[in-house]
C-alpha cells in the first residue's frame, strides 16, 4: 500500500467481460475500518474502471485529529491526482461508504467532478446505534486468518479504533435538498467545511443535491458466543441499517447479499458482490443520463 499508487488503480474498463461494451465513468472505492482493500482485488473486473483509496496512515498511526471531513478532503485530494474529471461513482464497504457520504458532499462544491451516486457495501448509518448499546456490542475476533502476522493485526486494529473514534465524532452533512432529515440526526451545516470554516470554494453557492445511493446489504448475522449481537448488526433489523434517519428513502434500491458482514466479499460470495456491484453502478449511471 505505497502512498506514490493511491488511488490504486484495479481494473481497466476494457479488463471487462465484454471489451466493447464498456463505461468510462469509474468506480472509486474507499476502504473498510481496517484501512486496507485487499477485499476490493478479489473482484472481478465490471466494464468500468475500478479504482481504491486506502488509508495512507496505516502504516504510521497517525490519527486523523479531523475526523472524517479531514480524512474526506485529504481522498478527494488524491483523487484530483489520479482520477479523471467528469462523473464518477463513490463507495465502500462499512466505514468506506460513510467515508463516500462525505467525499460526495466535498466534491458537490467542486466544478470538476459530478458524483452521480454512491454505493454502500453493509454500511452503517453513524449514529443509528446508541453509544451504551454500541460498547455492549460483540467485536467479532474471526476476521484473521491463523497466517496472518501479528504485525498487520496491529496495524489493522489501529486503523479500526480510529475510525470507531472518527464515527462516533461524526457529524453528517446537510444537502439544499434537506427536507427529510429527522430531529436531531446530527446534519452538519452544508455551507461549512468539517473543520468549522466557510468554503472558499468560488462553487460552493450552487446547490447541492445528495446524490442517489444503492445499499448492497448483508443478509445474514455475524456468528457470536453471545446472546448480543455483533456490532455491525445492532440495527440488521433495519433494512436501511438506519440511514432512513438520515434521509427518509436515501436509497435507491436495497439490495440482499448472501453471507455476513464479515464474508460479504468472501470467496463464495465474489460472483455475487462483483454482478450486484456493476449492477448498481449501471443504475446510477442510467439515472445520470436520465437526468441529462
Amino acid at each position: 500500500m505505497a502512498e506514490d499508487d493511491n488511488p490504486g488503480l484495479i481494473y481497466e474498463a476494457e479488463d471487462g467481460p465484454d471489451p466493447l461494451n464498456v463505461s468510462h465513468i469509474p468506480l472509486v472505492l474507499i476502504h473498510d475500518g481496517g484501512g486496507t482493500c485487499f477485499s476490493y482485488y478479489c473482484l472481478d473486473p465490471i466494464g468500468r474502471p475500478i479504482y481504491e483509496i486506502h488509508n495512507p496512515r496505516y502504516y504510521t498511526q497517525q490519527p486523523w485529529e479531523g475526523g472524517i471531513p479531514e480524512i474526506a478532503r485529504y481522498y478527494v485530494s488524491l483523487i484530483h491526482k489520479t482520477v479523471p474529471c467528469g462523473r464518477i461513482i463513490l463507495g465502500g464497504w462499512s466505514f468506506g461508504g460513510i467515508l463516500s457520504l462525505e467525499m460526495a458532499r466535498v466534491l458537490a462544491d467542486d466544478p470538476l467532478y459530478d458524483v452521480i451516486g454512491i454505493v454502500m457495501v453493509d454500511s452503517i448509518c453513524p449514529g443509528s446505534v446508541k453509544a451504551d448499546n454500541w460498547k455492549r456490542g460483540v467485536i467479532y475476533e474471526g476476521q484473521f486468518s491463523e497466517r496472518t502476522s501479528q504485525e498487520t493485526i496491529d496495524r489493522v486494529t489501529w486503523c479500526f479504533s480510529d475510525a470507531v473514534r472518527v464515527i462516533e465524532e461524526y457529524q453528517m452533512p446537510s444537502w439544499d435538498n434537506d427536507d427529510q432529515g429527522e430531529p436531531g440526526s446530527g446534519l452538519r451545516n452544508s455551507a461549512l467545511n468539517g473543520d468549522g470554516k466557510r468554503s472558499s470554494n468560488k462553487e460552493s453557492t450552487k446547490a447541492t443535491i445528495c446524490p442517489p445511493a444503492i445499499l448492497l446489504r448483508a443478509t445474514d448475522w455475524v456468528p457470536v458466543d453471545s446472546d448480543v449481537p455483533s456490532r455491525v448488526d445492532l440495527v440488521r433489523h433495519d433494512r436501511s441499517l438506519g440511514w432512513n434517519g438520515y434521509r427518509k428513502g436515501f436509497f435507491e434500491e436495497i439490495v440482499d447479499m448472501p453471507g455476513h458482514h464479515f464474508s460479504i466479499f468472501a470467496f463464495e460470495n465474489t460472483e455475487k458482490i462483483t454482478e450486484s456491484l456493476q449492477e448498481a453502478c449501471s443504475k446510477l449511471e442510467r439515472l445520470s443520463n436520465a437526468n441529462n
